[in-house]
């Protein structure tokens, strides 16, 4: 899926809703976003807490 869209000048971009659908991204969640190869990568993640401990565990999903 390909679709376009542009960043703000408070260097935003927003994703499109029909991707958000399809890798059920809603609102508010956390996304993580790397570069690799000249390339800008969004990738969905869930933080989950541990019982008893502050550190946070990313699943990349």
């Amino acid at each position: 899926m390909v679709k376009l869209s542009c960043v703000t000048p408070d260097g935003q971009v927003t994703i499109p809703r029909s991707i958000m659908k399809t890798l059920g991204i809603n609102h508010g969640n956390d996304i993580l976003i790397e570069v690799e190869n000249g390339r800008l990568i969004l990738k969905k993640i869930e933080i989950a807490y541990e019982d008893n401990c502050e550190d946070l565990i990313y699943k990349v999903g």
